[in-house]
């Protein structure tokens, strides 16, 4: 913009060049003048459709309540009446000026004095015309006196001719027109004699006249020379002297132009007062548009500063802005910028003494929720999403109270949040049980405020203790079971062989009837001792699982081995194996009890429908193998959702309890993981997740 504003003044300077040019000569510029004065009202209609796009721009920035918009629209009006009212008054004072001179250019003083310096002018002229006859006739007389001798008359016009400065005589015939004899040593022109011309100089004897030549004025005229029938004429020419001619042409140039003035004093006001108004148009509407240019360019810097406060207050500290000028609001613009710079500084100190925090946050095995002194959840770390299973993303900002309207799982979230809350002025932690997906989860949780300096608020830390509550209970019952398997053991066979022997000993000494009750007695406590022993073996496995010997074994087949037992069985079986190779690194024994352990349980529990239906699956995901037993019938209960693994819970009568701790066992041992759920097609299913291995020897 800078440029074009650049470009239009210099076109303005030199159009008013022209027009001025145009207006004060009547040469060859005068005839441009309208043409130049056109292009000066276009550049006018320009500079003015330019100016008036700034004051629309600034009154739409006035309208939008722009910040800055005031300031600017004040600037602009400020430097408009500072552009226009003093292009105005020397328009008028001008314009008076230009009205009173030119007409006291063309007073009645000036024209008497031209007028008379016009007679001046021709009396000097005329007197050295008259000169220059009289010099002519002693030539005359002497042609005259020569003609009577019979003399050459060449002579005579050289010796007069060089005598008294004459530039040019010669004798010419005037009926023919032939040259008698001539001086002319600078072969200067003869003029010719018209019919009305010879008439007058036959009438009266002579011709005089003053004549220009080269810009030189010269005296000439013809006489006649006496003689037969006056058939002969002298003709002279001698130049007007120098300073003479010279007053007389500037007098005469005087005259013409005050008469041409005189003639267009009206169109030459109207030429000056044209030239006048366009310039002063000119004038104030480049002026006015170079304030508003400049209002703007004087905002600007303010208006930058706003823009980069506004960025600050967003957060945005990388803004830098530009420095336009050197004066006060060059400096205050260099002050923002190092304030951003420091403020930029601080903020970083701030995020890596963040980071740094966060770091060790994430790095801790607990999980930790931090809450706001409204109960809002603000910030978390890594482990309490893992820990709980959930992003914790969704329930920030909102009250903890709330969040049971929102998602089964919220809550979940929410009874987990005020149970911890409620030891926030407790020195005990509190133990909760938390459904997490296929599995119940035992959590251990603390709360503690946070001082008031800080904002206030609440510090929730927990952590999972289930593996460790769950080993405590498993070397609880672990000692419980061998106990008892010890204390058990013991009279089993002597209560099985005295039944034995009481009916070796009476069964030929009883009558039928008697020896009937007695087999059936002595039966029922053999079978009981045998369930006793059952028993016994369950709580010894429990309490002392044997060695484990890993091998790499295809699992699918290991499946296919156990499901060859239950083709006998009442039940549908829809087998879908993966027919990717499953090698898994595990004790053959361990994990073929796994298996019938989890399909007898699956065929007694689908027993309960009338089409019992039992469904076996396995897949791969993320390098580990994905082993489902689903059933029909009766699926699993609320409590055995939560305490399914726990040793001697069980919904089976006659149940040990004892099964799928032994399982878990086992699949924990072989670094896997077991879970139970309720499938929503009313289905019990069963899940086991195994590390998939690499057969070497068949790789190769």
């Amino acid at each position: 913009m800078r440029r074009l504003l650049l470009v239009m003044a210099v076109l303005c300077v030199v159009t008013l060049y022209v027009l001025a040019v145009a207006t004060g000569n009547t040469g060859f510029l005068s005839q441009y003048f309208w043409f130049a004065f056109g292009f000066a009202s276009l550049l006018v209609l320009t500079l003015a459709v330019m100016a008036a796009s700034y004051w629309w721009k600034l009154l739409q920035s006035r309208h939008r309540q722009e910040f800055g918009s005031k300031i600017a629209m004040r600037l602009a009006l400020m430097f408009t009446l500072v552009a226009v009212l003093p292009g105005l008054f020397l328009f008028g004072v001008s314009a008076q000026f230009i009205s009173h001179s030119i007409h006291s250019w063309f007073g009645n003083d000036t024209e008497e004095a031209l007028n008379r310096s016009i007679s001046l002018s021709k009396s000097a002229l005329d007197y050295e015309l008259d000169n220059s006859v009289r010099r002519a006739v002693n030539i005359q007389i002497a042609l005259i006196a020569a003609n009577g001798l019979q003399s050459p008359v060449l002579p005579i016009l050289q010796t007069y001719g060089q005598n008294k400065q004459f530039s040019q005589l010669n004798i010419r015939n005037l009926h023919n027109g032939q040259l008698v004899a001539e001086y002319n040593p600078k072969h200067l022109p003869t003029p010719e004699l018209n019919p009305n011309l010879l008439s007058h100089l036959h009438s009266t004897g002579s011709i005089r006249e003053i004549e220009s030549i080269n810009n030189i004025l010269y005296a000439q005229g013809w006489l006649i020379l006496p003689g037969h029938n006056n058939d002969k004429a002298l003709f002279f020419r001698q130049p007007i002297p120098a300073k003479v001619a010279r007053d007389a042409t500037l007098i005469e140039a005087a005259h013409a132009k005050y008469g041409e003035l005189s003639f267009t004093k009206k169109s030459l006001q109207t030429f000056f007062l044209a030239t006048l108004l366009m310039a002063t148009l000119l004038a104030i509407v480049l002026a006015l548009l170079v304030a508003l240019y400049f209002a703007r360019q004087f905002v600007a810097p303010i208006l930058s500063l706003a823009d980069g406060a506004r960025a600050v207050a967003k957060g945005d500290l990388n803004v830098q802005q530009t420095i336009y000028r050197n004066d006060e609001l060059g400096k205050l613009t260099g002050l923002f910028n190092h304030m951003t710079v420091q403020l930029r500084h601080s903020r970083e100190q701030q995020e890596a003494a963040r980071h740094y925090l966060e770091y060790i946050l994430n790095s801790l095995t607990t999980g930790v929720v931090t809450l706001d002194a409204d109960n809002h959840p603000i910030t978390y770390n890594q482990m309490a999403e893992n820990i709980l299973g959930q992003n914790l993303d969704a329930i920030l900002g909102q009250n903890i109270d709330q969040l049971s309207d929102l998602s089964p799982q919220s809550a979940m979230l929410a009874d987990v949040f005020r149970q911890i809350l409620s030891t926030k002025h407790q020195n005990k932690p509190v133990q909760i049980t938390y459904n997490h997906k296929d599995e119940t989860l035992i959590l251990l949780g603390k709360a503690t405020p946070l001082p008031e300096d800080s904002g206030g608020g609440t510090i929730l830390v927990f952590d999972d203790v289930t593996a460790l509550v769950s080993a405590q209970k498993e070397a609880a019952w672990g000692e419980v079971a061998q106990r008892l398997a010890h204390e058990i053991r013991n009279p089993l066979t002597p209560i099985q062989l005295s039944a034995e022997r009481l009916a070796w000993k009476l069964s030929d000494k009883l009558n039928e009837s008697d020896a009937q009750i007695l087999n059936r007695a002595t039966n029922t406590i053999i079978r009981q001792v045998a369930a006793m022993k059952d028993m016994v073996e369950a709580f010894r496995n429990y309490a002392h699982a044997p060695a484990l010997k890993f091998t790499n074994l295809d699992l699918n087949e290991l499946i296919r081995e156990v499901l060859v037992l239950y083709e006998g069985s009442n039940c549908t079986f829809t087998v879908n194996l993966s027919k990717i190779v499953m090698y898994v690194n595990a004790d053959s024994g361990a994990l073929r009890q796994v298996i019938h352990n989890l399909l007898k349980n699956a065929v007694e529990a689908a027993s309960a429908d009338a089409l019992p239906h039992i469904s076996v699956t396995t897949e791969i995901n993320n390098e580990h193998i994905l082993f489902y037993v689903s059933n029909n019938g009766k699926t699993f209960s609320q409590e055995m959702l939560l305490h399914a693994f726990d040793p001697y819970v069980t919904d089976k009568p006659g149940g040990t309890g004892l099964g799928l701790p032994v399982v878990k066992k086992i699949i924990e041992e072989h670094g896997g993981r077991i879970q139970i759920s309720n499938q929503k097609n009313g289905l019990a299913c069963v899940k086991i997740t195994l590390p998939l291995q690499v057969n070497r020897n068949a790789k190769q």
